[in-house]
């Protein structure tokens, strides 16, 4: 088992697109299964840049599980094999989830009012 750490959020409540790798793999996947586990999907193209990285990789098959699903977001055809639960298109925080490194140790997954992040996106 391993892990990667991606960033495409950086400190907005939209995705720029831009994937930014701050830790790849360490193990060779060539002939293995690969699960990507993920917390939150919204416009898949952070899934869909990292599922295609690792095709390229020659695993058996590549499978994504999520916590939370906003389809409704989605901006590139990506299966989800493996679906926690739907939510609204709403930014949410907590468990484990944050804006701008605020809120991750909430208890609970909950939606940030948009009065928190409107102003400093409008400012930035």
């Amino acid at each position: 088992m391993d892990f990667i750490s991606v960033s495409s959020y950086g400190n907005s409540t939209k995705s720029s697109g831009v994937v930014r790798i701050i830790k790849d793999i360490d193990i060779d996947i060539t002939n293995k299964h690969v699960l990507i586990v993920e917390d939150l999907v919204d416009t898949g193209l952070t899934l869909h840049y990292l599922k295609s990285m690792f095709e390229n990789r020659g695993p058996k098959d590549v499978k994504i599980c999520t916590a939370l699903d906003k389809p409704s977001r989605r901006k590139v055809d990506l299966k989800i094999d493996y679906e926690g639960i739907t939510i609204p298109d709403k930014f949410v925080v907590g468990y484990g989830l944050d804006f701008a490194g605020k809120y991750r140790n909430l208890p609970d997954v909950c939606v940030l009012h948009s009065s928190v992040y409107t102003d400093k996106e409008d400012a930035g």
